[in-house]
């Protein structure tokens, strides 16, 4: 038993050691450019929500002190990482002759979902609420209300991250490129991903019980490491057309 906490610990240092490094790169390569072209930003906003859901759940269920520490450090680093976005956004000149031109009010030819289809849309997501909740009434009586919510944001995490890299494949994908992004980065979050993983299944023995309190975390941290090694084939593939 106390060889296993010596290899749960040490795997989640390594964990704890790669995340603190983690956005290091990026940040770096971002102020070296003075841009944040070729990341996206969507990738980044979803990545910050998942890391709110994370240390939310990890705190109500009371997890390891790791799996607490790091979702903690994650919204630091997401504030830096968004920030930047902010500071090195593209600014166009102003060209004060053609803007005497233009009319007090834009018009635009795009059109806005109707409000009765916005109603309809709200009173559905209502209802669906209402029926999960329902359904899984029972289920957090016998949980807890605490345990349920921990629970709840720990999927709600594990969801999120998964989304989160989507967008930013995608972008490379369009792009034919990953300029402007740090493969150091995502070979580091794979590592980290992965000794997180094994921090987890290292410390206790996989009882049903224990399983089932870590699944959400372990579902985000073990699936998003298929997309990271999907955007680091992408490095691989893209390479002729990125610096």
């Amino acid at each position: 038993m106390v060889g296993a906490t010596v290899v749960s610990e040490f795997f989640g240092y390594v964990s704890l050691a790669c995340w603190v490094f983690v956005l290091v790169p990026q940040i770096r390569l971002n102020y070296q450019r003075k841009s944040c072209e070729g990341v996206s930003l969507a990738f980044y906003t979803l990545w910050a929500l998942g890391d709110l859901f994370n240390l939310a759940g990890a705190i109500l269920d009371n997890l390891l002190l790791t799996a607490i520490v790091l979702p903690a450090y994650y919204i630091l680093t997401d504030i830096v990482v968004l920030g930047q976005f902010y500071a090195y956004r593209p600014r166009c000149p102003i060209d004060e002759e053609h803007m005497e031109r233009q009319p007090l009010i834009a018009r635009t030819d795009k059109k806005s979902m109707p409000w009765p289809i916005k109603a309809v849309l709200a009173v559905v997501a209502v209802v669906f609420c209402i029926v999960v909740l329902g359904l899984y009434s029972e289920w957090i009586v016998q949980m807890g209300v605490r345990r349920a919510v921990a629970q709840l944001c720990g999927y709600s995490s594990a969801a999120v991250y998964l989304s989160a890299y989507v967008p930013q494949i995608l972008q490379n994908y369009r792009l034919k490129s990953t300029e402007g992004l740090s493969a150091l980065m995502f070979i580091v979050v794979t590592i980290a991903n992965t000794t997180y993983c094994l921090s987890i299944l290292t410390a206790q023995p996989p009882t049903h019980e224990y399983l089932s309190k870590y699944a959400s975390w372990l579902l985000g941290a073990s699936g998003t490491i298929l997309l990271e090694l999907i955007i680091l084939y992408q490095f691989y593939l893209y390479r002729e057309n990125s610096n």
